[in-house]
């Protein structure tokens, strides 16, 4: 990929509003199909170098959506994650901290949607600032192109990244397959988190209960 961009971005041909709570990943994809420009390519030329697979540059979303940066911000939920410069990636924490708490995500989400600056929640909900980031980030399963905020790497997901892993691609072949090709909303943060942590819990439970079942009852 050519790391040289031009100096300025130009609106695409087609434009398309982006619905109220929809994320980035979701309206990028939506922008690019009507388009016909493949969803990654998009994705990566908004990122820009060094970080093609990180968090879209909003201004350079806006200016190729042909809308206000102020729009995308009221519209999109994940407004507040995006870059205003080239940042390198965020650090995500090694376990998701709302496993057992999705409403709280929800409920992040949902204010920032509203316009609530992110170290403000951290601070009304007790959390850091990675932690709220990391509410913002978890990936959406939808059918339809916006839905409810979930973490959909488990079930179906897992298994057709499984079948992807068996084919031997590696984290950013599956992520642009993911989405070109499927539909689903994930991150690539949110692979690589899959793909670093909880995937290996995943194998060393399964492993771990494999060995008990070999060794039976009562045969420690």
């Amino acid at each position: 990929m050519n790391s040289e961009l031009p100096p300025r971005f130009a609106p695409l041909p087609i434009r398309l509003r982006p619905c109220l709570g929809e994320s980035a990943n979701s309206y990028i994809r939506r922008l690019a199909r009507a388009n016909h420009l493949k969803p990654s390519f998009l994705h990566c030329y908004l990122c820009g170098p060094p970080q093609w697979f990180g968090k879209p540059l909003l201004e350079n979303l806006a200016t190729a959506a042909g809308h206000p940066r102020e729009a995308l911000e009221r519209a999109l939920a994940d407004a507040n994650a995006l870059g205003g410069t080239n940042r390198p990636r965020r650090r995500l924490p090694k376990r998701n901290p709302f496993a057992w708490r999705q409403g709280l995500a929800h409920r992040i989400a949902e204010e920032a949607l509203k316009g609530t600056q992110i170290h403000t929640l951290a601070k009304r909900y007790d959390l850091r600032r990675r932690d709220v980031r990391f509410a913002l980030e978890i990936p959406r399963l939808t059918t339809a192109e916006t839905g409810p905020l979930t973490d959909p790497i488990t079930g179906e997901l897992a298994d057709l990244i499984e079948s992807m892993i068996s084919r031997r691609l590696n984290g950013r072949q599956i992520w642009t397959e993911l989405i070109d090709h499927h539909d689903y909303l994930v991150t690539y943060d949110s692979l690589r988190h899959y793909l670093r942590y909880t995937r290996p819990r995943a194998a060393s439970a399964r492993a771990d209960s494999f060995a008990s079942n070999l060794v039976g009852p009562g045969q420690g």
